[in-house]
């Protein structure tokens, strides 16, 4: 309990008295202390507050927001000004321009085109180890040689100042088909001053074909007979300022197209090679053939004219231009069908003295019979056989070497049902031996000429034909002679002989090619020699073709080109025989596996033979004797 009053102190009484609420009497709340208490305790009383004048409102965030962001672009658009305006004082490839000017940005293909190259630097240091680089399409050429090859060009242009240029000119003379937009790269490399590795600065120039250096136009038959030849002929002119190496055309035949015969001959394939075209020169390619398919049917040729990387190439490097011709195929009275061995396609060559057995299959196509048909097959060529000619169900007409299918021998022609077929045999043979090897490109020509009477739509009768020509080629006979000897011939061969065992002893092997009618291109013999003989390395003539491989142990002569008719091509190796103690009372095998290979130039036919392996039996020798080809 608190102390009472009585027992308190003068000090305790007066901290009550001062600290003491007081109240006022009238409205019952605390009073504060009077003025002189409160001066007697040290206290003095507080100031009134002057009144408060009202805030003003600030600024909205959103006006603000657009305030600050104005200001920020305003010192961007400053600073980007200034690094236009006084530039950067940076290293970079966006400092480098390249420049290119040729006046129009069109050019005749095969034309000459000067391409003035500018490069100015506008970094703050200097450039150094400059290359500027230039990649051409392929097929351009340099303007100084157009036979050579221009599909890269590269060149230093020395040290380029801050602020500098450099030029240089480079021409080169292109080629395109018409309208094609060429894009030709470039490229500069260059360091600078403390740099490691090189900046690269690249660009392009576009320039348009305008006009094609060689042009092809056609001409041909609008409508053609299935089964009826008739000829493509395609003129190509040359456009170039320039002569043109190694032009050619490619045709494109359509399908059931079968070519009878082209002029001149293909170089490859349907390759025809046009050689060097000066300007303005025209060179044709015409092709002769036939057309199988359904009435109506369009058939289109496709010929395009270019050049070949090289004169050894059979391929186009470049297509300048393409031009089609379509035919529309008309539905034949009497359809036709040759077969000759069993063979539709038109692409049969023959060989020497060689019987071919030719079939005749006949069809009414139209609607209403046709009247006293008449089938002959005329036979021609420098190949054929006159008095071969023979016929089942037909008549042979040698004084003008036809075979006649008439109402005569076959009753069915006297009245040909719409849709009745026939068929009609004969059979001839080449010329063969000392009849054909004065022969040169020789060939047998079949020409079917169709005839008879019908009956039009306005009752009308009258006489109908059509006309089917086959070119049968021969091809020529490459033959391959081989022969041994050991006295005679360009070597001076050593060892004993007979051969002994464990002994060397050397042969001459002689190859020599013959060839009869047509010229061969690319002969090649070839031949294995076995483990016990060796390869000396001696050849004659000198400089021939002849290799050795040593890994597969195969001598291989190059013959190249051999001519028609005329004398053998020949060379002779040197071999070396050691023979074994097991091979005692044997005739070893000197050279064997020979084969010849080539390509005959006017037929296009693939040619192989071979001959047999030969043996140290070499009785061909002067000097041989009995036993002198067996080992002792």
């Amino acid at each position: 309990m608190p102390p009472e009053s009585g027992n308190k102190t003068p000090l305790e009484r007066l901290r009550d008295r001062l600290y003491a609420p007081k109240t006022d009497a009238a409205r019952g709340t605390p009073s504060l202390p009077s003025a002189s208490v409160a001066a007697a305790a040290g206290w003095t009383q507080p100031k009134p507050h002057a009144p408060k004048a009202p805030k003003k409102p600030g600024l909205p965030p959103a006006i603000l927001f657009v305030a600050i962001a104005g200001g920020f672009f305003l010192v961007a658009v400053a600073v980007a000004a200034a690094l236009i305006i006084f530039g950067g004082r940076t290293v970079s490839t966006d400092h480098i321009e390249i420049l290119v000017d040729r006046g129009t940005p069109t050019v005749g293909s095969g034309d000459r085109i000067p391409l003035l190259i500018t490069i100015r630097n506008t970094n703050p240091v200097a450039v150094s180890s400059t290359r500027l680089m230039v990649d051409f399409p392929t097929g351009t050429r340099s303007a100084d040689d157009i036979a050579t090859p221009l599909e890269h060009y590269e060149d230093t242009v020395g040290d380029i100042p801050p602020g500098g240029v450099a030029e240089r000119t480079v021409q080169a003379v292109l080629f395109g088909a018409e309208n094609e937009r060429i894009t030709i790269p470039i490229r500069f490399e260059y360091r600078t001053e403390g740099s490691n590795s090189p900046f690269v600065k690249e660009a392009s120039y576009d320039v348009t074909i305008s006009t094609s250096p060689l042009s092809v136009s056609v001409a041909s038959l609008a409508q053609v007979s299935a089964g009826q030849p008739f000829t493509v002929t395609a003129t190509v002119r040359s456009n170039a300022q320039t002569p043109l190496q190694n032009a050619a055309v490619l045709i494109e035949y359509p399908p059931g197209f079968v070519p009878t015969a082209t002029d001149p001959m293909p170089l490859a394939g349907t390759l025809f090679d046009l050689g060097t075209m000066d300007p303005g020169e025209e060179q044709s390619v015409r092709v002769t053939g036939t057309l199988a398919g359904e009435n109506r049917d369009t058939r289109v040729f496709r010929f395009t004219g270019g050049t070949r990387a090289s004169a050894e190439s059979t391929s186009l490097a470049v297509s300048y231009t393409t031009t089609q011709a379509p035919l529309t195929l008309e539905k034949p009275f009497i359809a036709t069908t040759l077969a000759l061995n069993r063979d539709t396609t038109g692409d049969t060559v023959l060989t020497g003295g060689e019987t071919v057995e030719g079939t005749l299959n006949f069809l009414n196509t139209l609607a209403v019979p046709v009247y006293d048909a008449s089938i002959i097959v005329k036979l021609s060529g420098s190949a054929l056989d006159p008095a071969s000619v023979r016929t089942t169900n037909g008549f042979y007409r040698s004084s003008d070497r036809a075979v006649v299918f008439s109402k005569e021998t076959e009753s069915r022609l006297a009245t040909l049902a719409p849709g009745a077929a026939g068929i009609g045999t004969f059979t001839f043979a080449t010329l063969a031996g000392a009849n054909g090897t004065s022969l040169r490109n020789p060939v047998v020509t079949i020409e079917i000429a169709i005839s008879g009477r019908r009956v039009n739509e306005r009752d009308v009768a009258e006489t109908v034909s059509s006309t089917i020509t086959r070119t049968l080629k021969v091809r020529t006979d490459l033959a391959l002679s081989a022969t041994a000897r050991r006295t005679t011939g360009p070597f001076a061969n050593t060892g004993p002989w007979p051969p002994r065992a464990d002994e060397e002893t050397t042969y001459t092997v002689d190859w020599s090619l013959s060839n009869t009618v047509n010229s061969v291109a690319g002969a090649i013999v070839t031949a294995t020699l076995p483990s016990y003989v060796r390869y000396t390395g001696a050849v004659s003539p000198e400089g021939a073709n002849v290799s050795y491989n040593a890994s597969t142990r195969t001598v291989t002569w190059l013959a190249g080109d051999v001519p028609a008719g005329t004398e053998a091509k020949a060379v002779s190796f040197q071999v070396a025989l050691t023979p074994s103690t097991s091979q005692r009372g044997t005739m070893p095998v000197l050279v064997t596996g020979q084969t010849v290979t080539g390509t005959d130039r006017f037929t296009g036919a693939k040619l192989e033979g071979d001959r047999r392996e030969l043996t140290t039996q070499i009785e061909n020798d002067p000097a041989y004797q009995g036993t002198f080809g067996q080992v002792q």
